[in-house]
């Protein structure tokens, strides 16, 4: 991924980028639900078919709207590690390095007519840490969230393991993942 296209926070990469509904149905599902229902048909986003897609931009529109709702942050981290059970992924995950550098090929399963250089860029720190920049339009809470989902998804049984935002100054938020004792 090359830095030339920065992604927007709450901008759509392009007008006809759109996400597949059962992104959006994990939303709708997660553990802050009563937060979440209430902002779906205000963006047309009511009665989602998990198989259809719809337009990025109102989805954009709705994370913007819950966060800056008091305990947004908190729905928003939730709703990442709520997706992980849901979205499209490639089917040789089965462990954290794979599953982050498959990030980039899960983002681009999930939404279509983006830019291609819209999703993630990993880096190897060491054996068990990785850094993962961040290039989309989704907030960093969301993305925290997925991130630990992820990670707790895919760990070895009993492994312990952190995510944590290092630098908040990158535009999209640069996260590191470790593992492991």
């Amino acid at each position: 991924m090359s830095e030339k296209y920065i992604a927007q926070p709450f901008i759509a990469g392009t007008p006809q980028a759109e996400v597949l509904g059962q992104v959006v149905a994990a939303f709708a599902d997660n553990l802050e639900s009563d937060a979440i229902k209430p902002l779906l048909p205000k963006y047309g986003l009511d009665n989602i078919d998990p198989e259809k897609w719809y337009p990025h931009q109102s989805w954009m529109n709705v994370l913007k709207e819950l966060s800056e709702t008091p305990g947004g942050s908190s729905a928003l981290v939730a709703f990442g590690r709520k997706v992980v059970e849901t979205a499209v992924m490639p089917p040789e995950m089965d462990s954290i390095p794979k599953m982050l550098h498959s990030l980039q090929a899960i983002h681009h399963l999930n939404l279509r007519n983006i830019p291609a250089d819209e999703g993630y860029m990993i880096e190897e720190v060491s054996e068990k840490l990785y850094r993962v920049i961040h290039n989309t339009p989704n907030p960093r809470d969301s993305i925290y969230g997925f991130l630990w989902g992820l990670a707790q998804r895919f760990r070895a049984p009993g492994e312990p393991f952190t995510v944590r935002m290092v630098d908040s100054e990158h535009p999209g938020g640069v996260f590191e993942v470790e593992w492991g004792e």
